[in-house]
């Protein structure tokens, strides 16, 4: 995969997050047209690169980021 794909791949995560709109690992991997387990490197990527924590929430089917 070429950095950037990877790299917009990661910039639409982040808004998905942010948006509170990335429902299930799996639903996730469908909108970006990869597998489960590339939803986990990619957001294991936007870790740390942002420096943030960021958990899934069940209540509202979404990645969130954590707030301290």
């Amino acid at each position: 995969m070429s950095g950037l794909k990877y790299y917009r791949r990661m910039q639409y995560v982040l808004e998905l997050i942010e948006k509170e709109r990335t429902g299930s690992p799996r639903e996730l991997a469908n909108k970006l047209n990869v597998t489960e387990r590339t939803v986990y490197n990619i957001l294991d990527s936007v870790k740390v690169m942002n420096e943030c924590k960021i958990t899934f929430s069940r209540d509202q089917n979404s990645y969130v980021f954590i707030k301290d």
